[in-house]
Formats: structure tokens, C-alpha cells, sequence
């Protein structure tokens, strides 16, 4: 199992930490999430948005409002290649994310076994191979550094984001963004382009489709983000 989980993060590095909106910069907020039910602490995403002129502004800012956009669900349907053939079949992705300190993740499909995670607060809580296992997880001072060094590095990675017009997607009237990355890691290049697309009503984004390489890999990944959804995220029973 953890040699599944190393080498998917390893391969789809970029794409994981994009798409799931930098989320190792939230700060804890103290009991934030103490009833397990997701609610907006003081969210934006009632704030209309129209195109700045600026794209790479525009796709920032919107991955950024995931920051305060709780309750929300991320669902990513991902697959992987090596020398045009499959690596890994579909696998299928879905975060909860209740709370800053609040979220629950399932990985099924993919590569070996089916894997579950909780986290709440600074513990995790790994369900594989039948059972939960406890850890602790990062404190609020290292997911912020972390989190700082990790967006650095992607806004140096994005090479070129442009404006791709209004569409709807899963019936929802947005804008669309494509962009371009290039990223060295651990010696080996990640080059990938996809497509964003951020609500006119809200400005967090509701889509993104991408593609990246790496050696002789590649990754193609669909993310889906729901919004105003009622979930609980609580403690696992050991």
C-alpha cells in the first residue's frame, strides 16, 4: 500500500497539489469542525466573478477561495500510462473537505488496495487492508511552511495561463482557463497543460481536466467540485 501511495503522489505531483486548491496552507481554526458538519466560514463564493484581463490572476485566485469554500467535495477520476500503454486503470478520488482541519478522502480503483483517510485536526486516520490505523499528522506551523514552499514552487511552474472564454459546464455558467506547467522534481520533468473552469457566480472553480508527463509516464486527471454539500467527517471507530 505505501508503495501505491508513493508512487501515485510521485507521479502526479503537480496535479494533486493544484487541483486540490494548495490545501496544506490552511490554517487549524480551533474547533472548527468539532460537530463534523461542514459549514462556510465566511466564504465568498456568493461574489459574482467576470474575467480581469488577467488570466493567471483569475485561475490563482479562484484555487485560492477553496481556502473557504467548506463544505465541499472534490471528485477526481484519474488514470495513468507508461510508453503509451496502461499503468494504472481508472482510479477515483473523493475528498470531503469539512473544515480547515476537517476532511475525509477515499481512493478506490487504481493500483492495489482500496484506501481511506480521515483527518481531523493534527490526526490522520488510515483505514487499508481491514482496519484503521491512527498517526499523527502535521501540525498547523508545518502545513503553513510547507504550504508556502509548495505554492512558490507551482507559480514558478505555471508558464502560461489563458483566457478560453464563457462555458457551462455540468450545467453551471463559467469561465474557462487554460494553462500550461513545467516542474522539475527529485531530477525528472513535469510538463502538463489543462483547462479550469471558475463559476460566473461564484468564482471557485467547478472543473479542471488536465494531462502531465513525466518520463515515460503519463497522467490524465478529471476533477469535479461540489458545492454546498451536507457531509460529516468524524472520528472512525479503532
Amino acid at each position: 500500500m505505501k508503495s501505491k501511495l508513493k508512487w501515485e503522489t510521485s507521479t502526479a505531483l503537480v496535479l494533486l497539489l493544484l487541483l486540490a486548491g494548495c490545501s496544506l496552507t490552511r490554517k487549524s481554526e480551533s474547533n472548527s469542525s468539532s460537530e463534523g458538519i461542514g459549514k462556510p466560514p465566511g466564504s465568498t463564493r456568493t461574489t459574482a466573478f467576470k474575467p480581469s484581463g488577467e488570466a493567471r490572476k483569475d485561475l490563482g485566485e479562484a484555487l485560492k477561495k477553496l481556502k473557504t469554500a467548506y463544505p465541499y467535495r472534490l471528485t477526481e477520476i484519474a488514470s495513468a500510462t507508461m510508453d503509451g500503454k496502461t499503468a494504472m486503470p481508472d482510479s477515483k478520488r473523493v475528498v470531503e473537505y469539512a473544515a480547515p482541519d476537517r476532511s475525509h478522502m477515499r481512493w478506490t480503483g487504481g493500483m492495489g488496495s482500496d484506501v481511506e483517510e480521515i483527518t481531523i485536526g493534527e490526526k490522520q486516520y488510515w483505514y487499508s487492508d481491514g482496519k484503521w490505523t491512527e498517526s499523527p499528522g502535521r501540525s498547523a506551523e508545518e502545513k503553513a511552511r510547507v504550504g508556502a514552499e509548495l505554492e512558490k514552487k507551482l507559480a514558478e511552474a505555471t508558464k502560461e495561463v489563458n483566457y478560453a472564454g464563457a462555458e457551462t459546464v455540468n450545467g453551471v455558467p463559467c469561465f474557462a482557463y487554460t494553462f500550461s506547467m513545467e516542474m522539475n522534481v527529485e531530477g525528472h520533468a513535469y510538463i502538463g497543460t489543462g483547462k479550469a473552469w471558475v463559476g460566473a457566480a461564484d468564482g471557485l472553480p467547478h472543473q479542471i481536466d488536465s494531462e502531465f508527463n513525466v518520463s515515460k509516464y503519463g497522467h490524465k486527471s478529471h476533477i469535479v467540485y461540489e458545492y454546498n454539500v451536507d457531509f460529516k467527517v468524524e472520528k472512525p471507530a479503532m
